[in-house]
């Protein structure tokens, strides 16, 4: 028999050993990890508080919290992935526990709902896949998680601190990753008629009211960054951050804004039930006609499960209409889906459900072991970034769209030149380096320094003559 505390403590466990996994047997993922912890390495290296940068040029297409977070993990453990990887850690296992507490506070005394949404969160695939990788959706979800349990206590109490603590966790969520919290947190503002608890909750005014009390708050840690890195950049971070970046998104005309179908998303929810719809309970619980009890019966659970599922509903449709689209994006709703299937399986016995989280836990092991050897090799950057280290002193060019990439894996102090004629620029830098990408296999030849095989083709390194 496993005391109590150990069990409330495997949950964390299992999120730690699959973080374990990921920093063995991957590499960091270009672009996008490859590119966060280069902005953030160079805001370390440099000392820039407010303005990130990339190949040491203002970024503004991201908030710097994530950023800020790892820094500060950077100056107690020193500069490294694993340093960064706790950052990640904390944010994972706070959107356990606050998905936890977010079903106690909706199902009160359902303890048989909440010994199980732990297990439920972890053994997911989608958090099994981004609780390991450096973005910024886990830490994203969990000042969602926040504002939406102090809304959750300002509708029930009235008392308004508890919006103006919603409304500085939704700051902290603009700090995170911009106005997109304001998707998720807005849409259970918005159906708020449609979910508030008749007999105990705020009238439907009184609440907008401290929303809105709530969206002023907001305001204040967005000012504190803000008003610095506007001054710096001399404006340009507001364009970028809430027009370029925002709204080039929702039209899809931001350069790689991954423009995909409406039903991109649809096509993506079973991801959410995975791996429960393999468990045998599952497909006993009889769901339809259950849900039609519930409605029959006027249940009070119906108020919790209305905010759940229409929230859920609200934000799916409201991205799916944005022309960007990423599997990540939809992290935010994971636990609200979680919960609300929670509910029904709490007669699934509970070592089932740990069963299929384990399940999980093993094919996640063996495939990143399996990886390591064939798929990861094209994604890991380590052998270009150390031919780079190794000649450091030497002046350095790309042609090619360069994100970043390995600047914090080659520990890089300054930035790389652009050219779109690599000879010219070699003719006049002596002794220097261009890295260019390939999509064939390049000629061996005396100018080809290195070569790299990566997921589209090579990456390849000209040198020029002494």
């Amino acid at each position: 028999m496993i005391p109590a505390h150990v069990e409330r403590l495997l949950p964390y466990l299992f999120l730690l050993a699959l973080i374990c996994i990921a920093v063995a047997f991957r590499p960091l993922l270009p672009v996008d990890e490859t590119r966060y912890l280069s902005v953030t390495w160079e805001m370390y290296s440099s000392g820039q508080i407010f303005v990130p940068t990339m190949n040491f040029a203002p970024y503004l297409q991201k908030p710097p919290l994530l950023f800020w977070l790892i820094d500060l993990a950077w100056d107690i453990f020193g500069a490294s992935r694993v340093a960064a990887m706790l950052v990640i850690f904390v944010a994972s296992s706070l959107v356990i526990w606050l998905t936890t507490r977010l079903a106690k506070t909706l199902f009160p005394g359902r303890d048989d709902i909440a010994s199980r949404v732990p297990w439920l969160v972890a053994g997911s695939t989608i958090f099994v896949i981004y609780s390991t990788l450096i973005l910024f959706d886990m830490l994203l979800t969990v000042f969602v998680l926040a504002a939406l349990l102090s809304l959750l206590a300002f509708a029930r109490s009235g008392n308004h601190w508890h919006a103006v603590l919603a409304g500085l966790f939704i700051g902290l969520g603009i700090l995170t990753k911009g106005p997109v919290v304001l998707i998720h947190v807005g849409a259970p503002i918005l159906l708020y008629p449609f979910w508030r608890d008749r007999q105990g909750g705020l009238a439907t005014p009184k609440f907008f009211a401290g929303a809105g009390l709530a969206i002023l708050a907001a305001l204040i840690p967005v000012a504190i960054w803000l008003m610095p890195a506007t001054i710096l950049t001399k404006g340009d971070f507001v364009y970028d951050l809430v027009w370029n970046q925002s709204a080039g998104r929702v039209t899809g005309k931001l350069h790689n804004s991954h423009g995909r179908p409406f039903y991109f998303y649809v096509v993506m929810l079973p991801l959410l039930f995975i791996p429960w719809i393999f468990v045998p309970h599952v497909w006993r619980l009889h769901l339809p006609a259950r849900i039609r009890g519930l409605i029959q019966t006027r249940s009070r659970d119906l108020s919790a499960l209305r905010l759940l599922t229409m929230s859920f509903v609200a934000v799916v449709l409201v991205f799916s209409a944005i022309s960007g689209k990423q599997p990540h994006y939809l992290v935010p709703v994971l636990p609200l889906a979680t919960i609300a299937f929670g509910y029904f399986m709490a007669e699934v016995p509970p070592a089932r459900i740990k069963a299929a989280a384990f399940c999980m836990l093993a094919m996640f092991g063996i495939g990143h072991a399996i990886a390591s050897d064939t798929a990861f090799k094209l994604y890991d950057l380590t052998p270009l970034a150390n031919f780079i280290d190794e000649r450091k002193d030497a002046a350095w060019a790309v042609d090619f769209d360069y994100q970043d990439e390995v600047g914090f894996l080659a520990r890089l102090q300054k930035p790389f030149e652009s050219t779109d004629n690599p000879e010219g620029w070699l003719r006049s830098h002596p002794g220097g380096y261009v890295i260019d990408k390939s999509f064939k296999d390049p000629e061996t030849s005396g100018q080809v320094a290195f070569r790299l095989h990566v997921e589209r083709g090579y990456l390849v390194v000209l040198k020029g003559q002494h």
